[in-house]
């Protein structure tokens, strides 16, 4: 196939949750298809040779964060949400004509519901849209969380999200998530598939020994506000409980971006870290990964990542719902309150044999299920779908926009 691959943000570096998919994404899938990516401009130009291995052709427009605010001010006359107020320009849909006008591309695959109004640009092109995760579903959790005055603008950016997806299952052939639990948030509608995250197993080495039976990480980028506020709630709530009963029990916060306020948790075995060149020597010393998220969406990166480097996990039931496949007290072990973490922390942090027994366990269900040429497989099958959709529904479909 001859795809036109369009993100809101450039896929490297991949250190975001849409921009990891992006980059592995593109990477497998040029093993067999040709891609042509449309995507702002990376920060940093060094990053384009890392992604330009895999595509015929790469177009990137500037990306401007005075224009973006301008764009998001239209939030308050329109009633698209504030995300794809904010993101999506008129000269992305100008870029996407001309390379259309210009090259007989098979399908167009759009990333994300910020980029979404593209549809209008790709005339009668079959059309996959990932929407990776149900953002509204993410908003209107985080509205629910603490006291902040934007509750009521996540509020209203809940409500919007949740029509606007809906309504592009009727614009777009095919639309994909990363897990069943999103796919019913949205609607589970026929032309909503499920398209699972992935690592590379092979890349991460699995180890049993070297571990600090003292030692307890969450990984993420701390930017990405339901992350702080987990880590947040972890280091206050649970690490007491901990402490109690293991007064040498450390905390690591091992991710990019914290926020200022994060700092002052780093006292009574709390470190934070802030960015580091790679997560994997902190989860290869972890006596337990924990992914204490109280909001949020989709699927969670970061417990792939250390259930394949073989740290055992403790996960809300949040952050373990993106992991259809996973199986409470055989992969990894589920907390509802602060009072259960501590007690699965702790029990895995002097129970050597059990926490072995569940980083196998992850370890092979990752490696049997969660790789990044397995999604890839998946994608491609839904792109045959959308290239099977008549051509008529497509137009009708692209006029309703």
């Amino acid at each position: 196939m001859n795809i036109l691959f369009i993100a809101s943000r450039f896929p490297y570096p991949p250190l975001q949750g849409d921009s990891l998919r992006a980059y592995h994404q593109i990477r497998m899938l040029s093993r067999r298809h040709r891609i042509t990516l449309l995507a702002p401009a990376p920060a940093d130009q060094g990053s384009l040779g890392h992604v330009a291995r895999f595509c015929e052709r790469i177009v990137t427009i500037p990306a401007s964060p005075l224009r973006r605010a301008v764009h998001a001010a239209a939030s308050f006359i329109n009633k698209l949400p504030l995300q794809t107020n904010y993101w999506f320009e008129r000269r992305h849909a100008e870029a996407a004509r001309k390379l259309i006008d210009s090259t007989p591309f098979d399908l167009a695959h759009v990333q994300l519901v910020r980029m979404a109004p593209i549809a209008q640009a790709l005339n009668r092109l079959p059309r996959v849209i990932d929407l990776i995760d149900a953002l509204s579903l993410n908003f209107a959790r985080r509205a629910t969380r603490g006291a902040s005055i934007l509750h009521p603008l996540w509020r209203l950016e809940a409500t919007r999200l949740a029509a606007y997806e809906r309504r592009l299952l009727d614009i777009y052939d095919r639309a994909i998530v990363v897990a069943a639990a999103d796919r019913i948030a949205i609607g589970a509608r026929d032309n909503l598939h499920v398209v699972p995250n992935g690592v590379d197993a092979r890349a991460i080495a699995f180890r049993r020994d070297g571990r600090d039976r003292s030692l307890i990480v969450m990984s993420g980028r701390m930017g990405y506000a339901p992350n702080a506020e987990g880590a947040a709630w972890f280091a206050r709530e649970v690490m007491p409980l901990i402490a109690r009963e293991a007064p040498h029990a450390r905390f690591m916060i091992v991710g990019a971006d914290p926020p200022t306020s994060m700092g002052r948790l780093a006292v009574n075995g709390v470190q934070v870290t802030g960015a580091v060149p790679s997560v994997m020597p902190y989860l290869h010393r972890a006596a337990v990964a924990v992914a204490p998220l109280l909001s949020g969406a989709g699927m969670q990166n970061k417990v792939l990542e250390a259930m394949a480097a073989g740290a055992p996990v403790v996960a809300t039931p949040i952050a373990a719902a993106g992991l259809g496949l996973a199986v409470a007290s055989e992969h990894l072990l589920i907390a509802r309150d602060a009072k259960e973490f501590a007690c699965h922390a702790l029990n895995l942090l002097g129970d050597q044999k059990r926490a072995a027994m569940l980083a196998t366990n992850a370890r092979r269900l990752v490696e049997e299920h969660y790789s990044w040429e397995r999604s890839a497989r998946e994608l491609e099958r839904i792109y045959q779908l959308a290239i099977e959709t008549p051509r008529t529904e497509r137009r009708v479909a692209a006029a309703g926009f």
